[in-house]
This record gives structure tokens, C-alpha cells and sequence, in this order.
């Protein structure tokens, strides 16, 4: 066994689903697709322009010369029914900053094993390397990237990708092949609920309900048009509608374990509850977990609370939904106001 095929046999044995290894200017079709998707969209260069430097992570570190590619299968854990379609399943199953998740120690022990075969690894600061994930897994020869812009292996597309960069020259693409989406279905499309998703691998980010929920707030739009809480719906923090909707993930979500840490954060992730939370209170639970959320941007989770509150109406939601007419952030209070206008609530 040579040592790409050793690492994929590792990769497997540790829970990964599979395994594939690219050089790093295998990478280098991506900056294409950027450039197209820029220029296809409102405020492309905005919104994408800074990924242009994940064309050539060797770029920032020259040590890069190859890129580990593991999918991280997410489909296999327990979907609370209170939080199905509430929150987005690979933000509930996300591993990279939570330190009960099984793949949290996985990934260390991966790169360990690399360390071990005398490569050096980067892991990369935060969340990961600077490198397009789909685009990575595509050219390792993992699956598909589908019309609704997501990455699918046989199992679908309920996965995460996970990158670990190396001083090697490796390869190992892998070859599956999957069946292409016909050219006559627009499932993902009809089911996008703000219709961002307008074409095939068309989309602008800032469209996005996953999007609106929780970076939007980094970028400064952390307020919501009235259209757009509309079709924000029930959904707190994320959105599934296209790939639930997409029929090559039919039946493929397995479920059978739980995901470690989940039941004991429940209490916190209900609305009423946030809206009831101190900011310090919010910071330590929600967000160590769902990060994209930064510390400086809390006061993003009582409007989306609110929100959800107000589209799915029950009386006791009327006295969390006043709490945030005394909230410390002026974003909450003004749209507390709106709510309680709207639903009729005294206040």
C-alpha cells in the first residue's frame, strides 16, 4: 500500500465517509468560476471578491503543496423534531468548534496521523483552511457539485468537507461517479423560499434565508427587509428548503445516533428562550456553537428569535416578544416595536 492509499485507509477507519488528495493547483479552475459568478449577480464582486485568494492557499503559506480532502458524513445523526427546518442541519452538526462532536478529535487525530508519516500539517486558523471546499472535494473526485450549488457524494449532500493541508506532493482522486440532475428538474429552485436560487448554479448570497440568519450581520445587513422576514418563515438560524427538496437526497438521510452536547443546548436555542437570555449568556451557548454569528453581533440572535416568533404566532410568545422592547441593542427594540404593531400586542 503506498501512502496516499494508506492516508484514504486511515481516513475510513477514523469515520470519514471518503477520502481523496489534490495538489494544490489543482485548485487554481476555481478563480473561473469565481470570476463568472461575480459577474452574474448583484454586488458579486462585494460578496465573493474575497474568496479570490482561495484560488492559491500556497499563496499565504508556500509550505501548501497538497490538500487532504475527507468528507465528514452528517447525515447520520438524530434530527430534534422541535429544530427540523428551525435550524440548518450542518449547522447543528458542525464539528469544528465544538469540542463534544466526535470529528472534533477526529480531525486532530487525522492530522496527527499525518505528522506521523513526516508531513507537515496545516489545519489552518479558525474554521479551516482558506480553500474552496466543494470546489477541492470535486477535483479529488469525491462527487458532484448539483444545481442547487451544494457538493454530493453517493450519500447525498448532507455532508461537511474537511481540508488538511500538507508540505507533500500527494494525489489520489478518487472516481465517483454519480448520475447528473436532469436538465427538466428545478425542485431546488422551486423550493428556495426568497427564489435567490433563480438558475442553476445561479445564486447571490446575501439572498440566501441561511445567509440572512447569520452572517448578514457581518456584513451589515443584520436587519431584515419586511419581504424578506416573510420568507424567513420559522427558520432561526439556516435553511434546508433546497437540498430537503432536491430528490437525489431522498432517503439518504439515516439518522440512529446522537449528536453529543445537543439535548443539554435545546433550552437555548428555543426562541422564547433567547429572547429571555442575557448577551453573556447567549455568547457561552449559542454562540460557541453556531459561530457565524460573531461576539460582537449577538444582539443578531433576538432578531432572528423575533422573527420566528412572529411568523409562527402563539400567545405565549406575547411577553418574550415585549422583552425586547427593553433590549440594550437599538436594532432589537425598534424591531420589537414592528412585531408587536404588526401582531397587535399592547405595548
Amino acid at each position: 500500500m503506498n501512502r496516499e492509499d494508506g492516508i484514504r485507509e486511515k481516513a475510513l477507519q477514523l469515520g470519514y465517509e471518503d477520502c481523496g488528495i489534490i495538489r494544490v493547483g489543482a485548485l487554481a479552475g476555481y478563480r473561473d468560476k469565481l470570476e463568472e459568478r461575480i459577474s452574474r449577480i448583484p454586488m458579486g464582486e462585494k460578496i465573493y471578491g474575497r474568496f479570490r485568494g482561495y484560488a492559491d492557499p500556497s499563496a499565504a503559506n508556500p509550505a501548501i503543496k497538497s490538500i487532504v480532502v475527507a468528507i465528514v458524513p452528517g447525515y447520520r445523526y438524530n434530527v430534534p423534531a422541535e429544530f427540523d427546518g428551525v435550524y440548518g442541519k450542518a449547522y447543528m452538526f458542525d464539528s469544528r468548534t465544538d469540542e463534544n462532536a466526535p470529528f472534533f478529535r477526529i480531525r486532530k487525530e487525522f492530522a496527527a496521523f499525518l505528522e506521523s508519516l513526516g508531513l507537515k500539517c496545516t489545519l489552518g486558523e479558525g474554521h479551516g483552511i482558506p480553500a474552496p471546499a466543494r470546489w477541492a472535494a470535486y477535483q479529488a473526485g469525491l462527487g458532484t457539485i448539483r444545481r442547487n450549488n451544494f457538493f454530493y457524494t453517493e450519500k447525498g449532500s448532507h455532508n461537511r468537507i474537511e481540508m488538511l493541508a500538507v508540505d507533500g506532493e500527494l494525489e489520489l482522486i478518487r472516481d465517483v461517479k454519480l448520475k447528473d440532475c436532469s436538465e427538466s428538474c428545478g425542485k431546488c429552485i422551486e423550493a428556495c423560499p426568497t427564489h435567490t436560487l433563480c438558475a442553476p448554479y445561479t445564486m447571490s448570497m446575501i439572498g440566501c434565508i441561511s445567509f440572512q440568519t447569520n452572517l448578514s450581520a457581518t456584513m451589515g445587513m443584520g436587519v431584515p427587509s419586511p419581504e424578506m422576514t416573510e420568507q424567513i418563515g420559522g427558520r432561526l438560524y439556516g435553511c434546508d428548503a433546497c437540498q430537503d427538496a432536491c430528490p437525489h437526497n431522498k432517503g439518504r438521510w439515516t439518522g440512529g445516533e446522537e449528536f453529543p452536547g445537543l439535548d443539554a443546548l435545546a433550552p437555548s436555542m428555543r426562541p422564547e428562550n433567547i429572547m429571555k437570555a442575557s448577551y453573556d449568556e447567549i455568547g457561552g451557548t449559542l454562540g460557541r456553537k453556531y459561530w457565524y454569528i460573531g461576539p460582537e453581533n449577538l444582539w443578531k440572535w433576538k432578531l432572528n428569535a423575533l422573527t420566528v416568533m412572529m411568523n409562527g404566532y402563539r400567545e405565549k410568545y406575547a411577553a418574550p416578544i415585549k422583552l425586547g422592547l427593553e433590549d440594550a441593542n437599538e436594532n432589537v427594540r425598534n424591531f420589537a416595536r414592528s412585531v408587536c404593531s404588526r401582531l397587535g400586542i399592547e405595548h
